[in-house]
C-alpha cells in the first residue's frame, strides 16, 4: 500500500507523488493511565517509478498516533497508518495506490519479485 497525488513540498509541486510508511512500532505510556501510541516513518519519492528504480526519497517523515483497538478489522497497524496520514493537512489530498504497491514486479537478477 501507498499513498499518491499532487503534493507541495518546500513551495515545489509534485504532481505524482508517492508516499510509502517504511515502519511503524508501538508502544505503551502507563502514566497516569495506559495510553497507546504508534510511531511511523515514511519515505516521499517523486513517483512510483523513482521508488522501484532505487532513487533516494525527497524526503522522510515521522509522527505519532493513538492506533485503534476497539475493531478487531481494523487491527492492521500499517493501514491505520495510510489512514491517519490523510487526516492531516499536508496529505489529506493523497489516495490509497494499493494495486501499484502491491503487485508492481521489479526484476532481481533472473528472477521477479513482488515489490512491497
Amino acid at each position: 500500500m501507498a499513498l499518491t497525488g499532487e503534493l507541495t513540498y518546500k513551495g515545489l509541486t509534485i504532481s505524482n507523488a508517492y508516499l510509502r510508511v517504511m515502519g511503524v512500532t508501538h508502544r505503551v505510556v502507563d502514566s497516569p493511565s495506559t495510553t497507546l501510541y504508534a510511531d511511523y516513518s515514511a519515505r516521499i519519492y517523486k513517483d512510483v517509478d523513482a521508488r522501484t528504480a532505487g532513487d533516494d526519497a525527497i524526503t522522510t517523515i515521522s509522527g505519532s498516533f493513538t492506533p485503534s483497538v476497539a475493531n478487531s478489522v481494523n487491527l492492521n497497524i500499517v493501514k491505520q497508518t495510510y489512514t491517519h496520514l490523510k487526516t492531516l493537512a499536508d496529505y489529506d489530498e493523497l489516495t490509497d495506490d494499493i494495486k501499484l504497491s502491491m503487485y508492481r514486479i521489479k526484476k532481481k537478477g533472473n528472477r521477479e519479485a513482488p515489490l512491497y
